[in-house]
């Protein structure tokens, strides 16, 4: 190009009066859009969408700041993260001959059970996150989050475990009743005791003693932990005057004495729960009960002479109870009291009921061969077939539930 054709360009290109410029004429570099984006367009909508992004994950960090330990991170990504993928599916065969109904539950999400000869942790494809032999001739297995708790009933020994550990192994000085764990690890085991009717004695993660309590009226059976450690709910019986007495201690592992005490007549306590909102529930032969610790006062489920032949307590949303019109069992009736003592369902299922579970605004009813889920409205929502030898249900994930069987455990989805 020559020297004048190269001046005539580079003047028309720097021309500030001219509306329209020759691409013909001008250099490619001088060619310029009349109508630019700001050149930090993206970057600002990059910045404002992580912005977003870090708020929302500081919100939810807020929400469950008691929850983001490095423990519990640490868990979240070795299990969850990085161990999906191990395990053949379900069903899975036991590790053991026979687990009763009690030894099964989940822990940290997964399934944990104690057969007759091990203790064992799945991951949701029937992956063994652990398995522990045992010696115990009559395991009981309690859970509470992250930790399970298994003793012999009736003899001295017990384990801890988590997802991938043995935490502690221990023989106590005397016959154990019962046991409990909660989530930070402390644990309380109910004995014998030679002095008394029974000792409730607790302890710290590391094992080492915090508190104990005798009982001199009563005989304790069972016992409840709550979520921080602190207090216990313990139910016991005697007799009053030839008939039957039970009775529900509250425990502050602070004091001295008992923080309150109910008492009830001709009522068996089969079971007690501490509720991580702070109230308890029982549920007994023939009425159930939730203890409002707050204020002290107590709200009686009556059965109205209907049969109990199943129940769930959960830490979290409350109790389930099926009652039975006839004494076979069938025609059966659920029930749902929540964690604050109100009532939340109450589903006519005219069926023999095996097992009842609730989670994800969700109620599962195990029947002989087949499982009904429910919404809150008692609305059925979703069916699934399950097997002959079923025995006890909990929920996987909001479409699919875990079935202890009598040699398998299973995994089966909903059909809604």
């Amino acid at each position: 190009m020559d020297k004048k054709k190269r001046e005539y360009i580079k003047k028309i290109a720097g021309d500030t009066e001219r509306e329209h410029i020759s691409y013909e004429d001008a250099p490619l570099a001088e060619i310029k859009d009349t109508d630019p984006l700001p050149e930090n367009a993206t970057k600002k909508f990059f910045k404002a969408f992580l912005i977003l992004v870090l708020s929302v994950i500081v919100v939810m960090a807020l929400m469950n700041i008691d929850k983001l330990t490095p423990e519990n991170i640490s868990r979240w990504v070795e299990y969850d993260l990085l161990g999906k993928s191990e395990g053949e599916g379900y069903p899975a065969g036991f590790s053991g001959a026979d687990v009763e109904m009690g030894n099964f539950d989940l822990m940290d999400g997964v399934p944990v059970y104690c057969s007759d000869t091990s203790i064992t942790v799945l991951n949701s494809n029937a992956g063994k996150y652990q398995e522990v032999s045992h010696a115990f001739a009559n395991p009981v297995l309690s859970t509470n989050s992250y930790y399970s708790i298994v003793y012999n009933a009736g003899a001295t020994g017990y384990t801890i475990i988590d997802r991938k550990s043995v935490l502690k192994t221990g023989l106590t000085e005397n016959k154990i009743f019962c046991a409990d764990v909660c989530p930070k690890g402390i644990y309380c085991i109910l004995t014998e005791d030679s002095d008394y009717l029974a000792k409730l004695t607790v302890y710290r993660k590391d094992g080492l003693e915090m508190y104990a309590y005798s009982f001199a009226d009563f005989y304790v059976n069972k016992v409840s932990v709550n979520a921080d450690g602190t207090r216990a709910v313990v139910s016991g019986l005697s007799a009053k005057g030839g008939s039957l007495l039970s009775v529900l201690y509250v425990l502050d592992f602070s004091q001295s004495s008992y923080l309150q005490r109910y008492e009830f007549d001709e009522i068996y306590i089969y079971d007690v729960k501490y509720l991580d909102n702070g109230n308890a529930v029982a549920v007994g032969d023939k009425a159930a009960y939730y203890i409002n610790i707050n204020d002290g006062s107590k709200a009686n489920i009556d059965y109205h002479g209907k049969f109990l032949t199943t129940y769930t307590l959960d830490r979290q949303k409350g109790m389930l109870l099926s009652l039975s019109s006839t004494p076979d069992g069938k025609e059966c009736e659920v029930m749902m009291t929540d964690e604050n003592g109100k009532n939340a369902a109450d589903i006519m299922t005219n069926r023999q009921v095996l097992s009842v579970d609730c989670k994800y605004s969700r109620i599962a009813v195990l029947f002989d061969e087949d499982v009904a889920v429910y919404d809150m409205k008692g609305k059925r929502i979703a069916d699934m077939k399950s097997t002959g030898d079923s025995r006890k249900i909990r929920f996987a994930d909001a479409n699919s539930v875990y079935i202890l069987g009598k040699s398998s455990l299973y995994n089966i989805s909903a059909k809604e």
